[in-house]
């Protein structure tokens, strides 16, 4: 048989020439004679979009042998969008022929017309056609920005484009062949040996896109940008994050007063993860968390559509926190710009004083209370609606949601959406005989699913997370990754405590000494920002430059060794009072059963348990002072709290805040105030028995009485 002619219409008709390069059998199998190559686009897109409908209406979707759950609605999406950009290319380079390209389209019409039907066949190929999709749209803003030199490297860049198209129409041509064959023959050849051949074709498909990509950098192309503004700019839209957006959730409609749609909202959860989420922003440095955002594994669980969960560990100190508060930051960028709905985040935290942060049943009540609606005040959800009228009309006899009530519902709402995205911070301080619970929940969640899930967690490497979470994409933060961010934190850190004068303020060399702390405390982090703002804080406590230089040559290794010495160096401060209210502040901290707000606390922390008597009155200032960087002010939610987790571990493992010690105090200050602030002579008379002062302002200890009269 003679081998099929291949039209050469242009020299630089790039598509053609790939085609002159593969084997007979693939020729066979790629029309190249068709005379409507202009309507090929438009046939595509019309299928993609068919099938599109048919998948969100059915729920396509198939599992990966990796484990992971693609969502078929969303490949289909990604194949639209690439058509709708390639004409924009033709419409914008004047140049470029959208004809020539009409080889690959073709291809991937031809494919998609035989998977389409049957879908095992449509889990061989619909990732493979989704990404030759983009390529194609891609290479085709290569083609007119850089290949319209005569340079030598030019030319080589043009032979790697080649290359790359020939092997995208080599993987077209296998897929169509093994597709079109009968039933019988497809069985007598492992499917197993065929999708592995597919997969070593898309393995080629990279290598080449790589070899084109080292050729691109070695092109000269300054003076075509200035000409070609309107190509950068569609390049810098194709390698922007994918719209994943139904519009018609903007123009749903509940029919409920606000009222009503508010009271339906408590019902689900109470819990302030909004202010929660701006209490993790605050302090964040510009310009930090990019390496994560740009890490290819994050890429890669963001763009994929594959339901999964990326997991982000690391050792306590190292900033996972503030880099979850930066996912979800990206995330509500993307919503604001109508790409995406909103991410649903919970940040986690073992503090006796908010059980629920740490209950997974709770988080999970969280998690469907912000699915409920696109977005705070806006109209609920038919799911949501329907379950609290039915929940009304049992008077509410079950009280809040259950753990699988929320999953149901969670599963109900995620259905409405064309992408989920979930954000939990700290999973390691959720209880840990329950927070196995919550893993197998979002695990259900991911496999049940009917919408494209992403699910972001972070936590420390403890072994029962790292054992259920393993097999899923991760990102551990070490020094490689984070040195970029510790050096400015550090920098930063340095240069605002020597503006407040609590750093070098009576140094003789403060250029050099201020290089020569930036220097020492970026290496001694090992990516730990708490270790380095421990350090730096440790620092404020020495006048000199030779103390200062002794300390460095010294530098703890670990936070717990940090924290002995800043603690010792605080709690032997003179001042009776000071260390006094210095004490009280870590032991209600530690054992208080519901958030104080700032009146409340500073009122306990004032209190001398021994004798009764109320020092002067601490202000939230001179507090944070005194316990320098152990403790934060939350101007969110108007209270004190650990700086960080390890705070609190630091000082649990203390025997002087043993928990019935420190519960033994707060015991007393309770009872202590009940008994002040309602005298009468039998209250009196024990007060006087007990040696205690009843000589503090009635008005400052009834702030106090409502917390005492309940726990």
């Amino acid at each position: 048989m003679a081998s099929p002619t291949v039209p050469r219409e242009r020299v630089n008709d790039l598509w053609a020439r790939a085609a002159a390069e593969l084997s007979n059998d693939d020729k066979l199998n790629v029309n190249f004679n068709r005379p409507d190559k202009l309507n090929i686009l438009a046939e595509l897109h019309a299928a993609a979009e068919k099938s599109r409908q048919r998948s969100l209406e059915s729920g396509w979707k198939y599992t990966r042998k990796s484990g992971e759950t693609v969502i078929i609605r969303d490949v289909f999406e990604k194949i639209v969008r690439w058509i709708d950009m390639f004409k924009q290319v033709g419409d914008v380079a004047v140049q470029y022929d959208p004809a020539h390209a009409s080889l690959p389209w073709a291809g991937i019409r031809l494919v998609l017309q035989i998977a389409v039907n049957d879908s095992n066949k449509l889990a061989l190929v619909a990732e493979g056609l989704a990404r030759i999709a983009e390529l194609i749209c891609r290479f085709a803003v290569t083609e007119a920005l850089y290949l319209q030199s005569t340079s030598k490297a030019a030319t080589e860049l043009e032979r790697a484009v080649v290359n790359l198209y020939a092997n995208i129409l080599g993987y077209l041509s296998k897929a169509k062949q093994y597709l079109e064959q009968g039933t019988a023959k497809r069985i007598i050849k492992s499917a197993v040996l065929v999708e592995t051949q597919l997969d070593s074709g898309l393995d080629d498909i990279r290598t080449a896109e790589n070899e084109v990509d080292r050729c691109m950098a070695l092109v000269d192309r300054n003076d075509r940008v200035n000409d070609h503004a309107k190509l950068m700019h569609l390049l810098e839209r194709i390698n922007a994050p994918l719209r994943r957006m139904d519009d018609n959730l903007k123009n749903m409609h509940d029919y409920l007063q606000a009222s009503r749609r508010a009271e339906i909202v408590r019902w689900l959860s109470p819990e302030p993860y909004i202010q929660h989420h701006k209490q993790a922003t605050h302090g964040v440095l510009a310009g930090t968390g990019h390496w994560l955002l740009s890490d290819p594994i994050f890429k890669q669980w963001k763009d994929d559509s594959a339901s999964s969960i990326l997991w982000l560990h690391g050792t306590p100190g190292s900033g996972k926190s503030k880099l979850v508060s930066i996912v979800i930051e990206d995330a509500l960028k993307s919503f604001k710009a109508g790409d995406s709905p909103q991410p649903v985040f919970f940040y986690c935290s073992r503090n006796p004083a908010e059980p629920e942060r740490s209950n997974p049943t709770a988080i999970l009540a969280s998690l469907a209370r912000q699915l409920s609606c696109l977005e705070p005040g806006k109209p609920l959800l038919r799911p949501t609606v329907d379950l609290f009228k039915k929940k009304e009309e049992e008077g509410f006899a079950s009280g809040s949601l259950q753990r699988d009530e929320s999953r149901t519902l969670i599963l109900q709402l995620i259905a409405q959406y064309p992408l989920t995205t979930i954000v939990i911070d700290a999973m390691d301080e959720c209880n840990p005989r329950k927070r196995h619970e919550l893993l197998k929940t979002l695990e259900q969640i991911l496999r049940d699913s009917s919408g494209l899930v992403k699910i972001f967690v972070s936590s420390r490497n403890d072994q029962d997370i790292a054992f259920r979470l393993q097999h899923y994409p991760n990102l551990e933060i070490d020094s490689q990754r984070n040195g970029d961010d510790i050096a400015r934190f550090v920098k930063n850190q340095t240069e605002q405590l020597i503006q407040d004068g609590e750093l070098l303020q009576y140094s003789t060399s403060q250029v050099d000494m201020k290089k020569l702390i930036i220097d020492r405390v970026i290496k001694g982090a090992a990516g730990m920002f708490r270790w380095a703002s421990m350090q730096l804080q440790y620092l404020c406590s020495f006048d000199l430059d030779a103390d200062i230089k002794n300390s460095l040559g010294r530098l703890p290794p670990d936070l717990h060794t940090l924290y002995a010495e800043l603690y010792e160096m605080l709690s032997t401060k003179p001042g009776e009072v000071q260390a006094i209210v210095f004490k009280n502040v870590f032991h209600w901290l530690l054992c208080a059963q519901r958030t104080l707000n700032t009146e409340e606390f500073l009122c306990a922390v004032s209190m001398n348990p021994q004798s009764g008597d109320n020092v002067s009155l601490a202000s939230k200032d001179l507090v944070l002072k005194i316990c320098n960087n152990f403790i934060v002010f939350d101007s969110q939610l108007d209270t004190f709290r650990f700086a960080h987790l390890s705070v609190r571990e630091f000082l649990e493992q203390r025997p002087e805040y043993h928990n019935s010690i420190s519960n033994a105090l707060a015991a007393e200050v309770c009872l202590w105030t009940v008994l002040s602030t309602d005298p009468n002579f039998a209250t009196e008379k024990l007060l006087l028995q007990l040696g205690w002062h009843a000589n503090t302002a009635q008005a400052r200890l009834q702030k106090l009485r409502i917390y005492a009269d309940i726990y």
